[in-house]
């Protein structure tokens, strides 16, 4: 069952929708769809300026930046800046048209069907990953950056990048790619359109041409897990214990 909702300029008060139903279409347009990407690129630009500035001065206020406890402090800020990405996710969508955070994917669904597709999904992504490293191997295609330097070693280390990759992002990036862009592109050009175009700007975000192509079809999966379970909470579980694994296996490896 489709769920009827009040379109902008019509009154929300009143609307009280049943867990069970899809809440589809969303109302936001692509137009929203492309502020909010604005105004998330906006927001992750001028906090990184706010690091950097706070880095000089601190630089200047005789603090070591040299001091491995100071920098990844810097770095954990710096990667946590993604949660920018929630706000305009929010502000162009729900909150534009006088709608509930369930609109955003936020909706309860069963805990059986929840862990079937998380499984499912893992499986999927586990796969996409072996074929991408025999074919990186193949053709000899580097890899991602070391994660590692970049936390540090030891527990901190290992604590600060689980929480920013296992917590901070999959939040982040599923409201607002599979939530927000996903389910706008979905109403407006139909799934195929919807799952491809937010999978390649999902996998074009995080800057790395070695794992374009896997990242593009990780983002193909949590689309169609979103589509499936008509609630975004199995599709952060499924981001976490990806990126879990990711972490782990870095710290494993060093």
């Amino acid at each position: 069952m489709v769920a009827s909702y009040p379109w902008p300029g019509q009154p929300a008060s009143g609307f009280s929708p049943e867990p069970e139903e899809r809440y589809r279409p969303v109302p936001w347009l692509p137009a929203d769809i492309l502020r909010g990407s604005l105004a998330a690129l906006g927001l992750l630009v001028v906090g990184l300026l706010v690091v950097v500035i706070a880095a000089v001065f601190a630089g200047f206020a005789g603090l070591d930046l040299a001091d491995p406890s100071l920098m990844q402090f810097i770095v954990f800020v710096v990667m946590g800046l993604e949660a920018v990405f929630i706000l305009p996710a929010w502000v162009w969508g729900p909150r534009k048209h006088g709608l509930g955070l369930e609109w955003l994917g936020f909706r309860p669904v069963g805990l059986l069907k929840s862990v079937i597709l998380t499984v499912a999904g893992l499986a999927l992504v586990l796969g996409v990953n072996l074929l991408w490293g025999l074919v990186m191997e193949r053709f000899n295609i580097p890899g991602q950056p070391d994660l590692v330097p970049l936390f540090g070693e030891g527990p901190f280390g290992i604590v600060t990048a689980i929480a920013v990759a296992s917590v901070v992002a999959p939040f982040a990036e599923e409201i607002f790619f599979r939530g927000f862009m996903y389910a706008g592109m979905r109403d407006r050009w139909g799934l195929a359109a919807g799952v491809i175009a937010s999978s390649m700007i999902f996998a074009l975000f995080h800057m790395s041409l070695s794992t374009l192509v896997p990242i593009a079809l990780m983002g193909a999966v949590f689309a169609l897990l979103y589509e499936r379970a008509g609630s975004l909470w199995p599709c952060i579980a499924l981001h976490a214990i990806v990126n879990l694994i990711g972490v782990l296996g870095a710290y494993a490896a060093a």
